[in-house]
């Protein structure tokens, strides 16, 4: 593993956007080709909204851990809401509540994930509430950024340079 960070994220939109860049800045920093950090910035951003949209938490918070190995991104995002089970989800494009009173046409987000994934997984998390991990792979700008992440990967050490200029 080159890296894990874990956040503990208030249940607010506000901090959407801090974890898309803080995704963005690390993916940059190994190297890892623009395409691919657009698609953890959406996925990230799905993951996250959702949790604020949809899981309505015992807890106020959140966590979001991301893991960077030098083939893949590992999102995880675990939540202590109501928990849902993936068969009962509103087909895409229907009806549902918008959380203001209304409605709206919704249900395009986890349609989205999975075109912008690898691998997704949802759980159970105990005693409720829901894990979704996904898996990204990563594709480099250079050789020489995927030597060097292999080489993190490999290392014990797990130090991103500052730096790379």
């Amino acid at each position: 593993m080159i890296l894990r960070l874990s956040l503990d994220l208030p249940d607010d939109t506000v901090y959407i956007r801090t974890t898309r860049l803080l995704a963005k800045c690390l993916l940059e920093d190994i190297g890892v080709t623009r395409p691919v950090i657009d698609d953890v910035q959406n996925i990230v951003g799905e993951l996250c909204s959702n949790v604020i949209r949809h899981a309505q938490s015992t807890s106020s918070f959140f966590a979001l851990t991301f893991e960077f190995y030098q083939p893949k991104i590992v999102i995880t995002i675990t939540d202590k809401g109501k928990g849902f089970v993936i068969d009962n989800v509103p087909a895409v494009g229907t009806m549902r509540p918008d959380g203001k009173g209304g409605q709206r046409v919704g249900g395009f987000g986890l349609s989205l994930l999975e075109g912008l994934s690898d691998k997704i997984d949802f759980s159970e998390t105990d005693p409720h509430g829901t894990t979704v991990r996904v898996e990204k792979n990563l594709l480099y700008d250079s050789k020489a950024d995927a030597d060097e992440s292999t080489e993190r990967d490999q290392s014990t050490s797990g130090a991103i340079k500052a730096d790379k200029g």
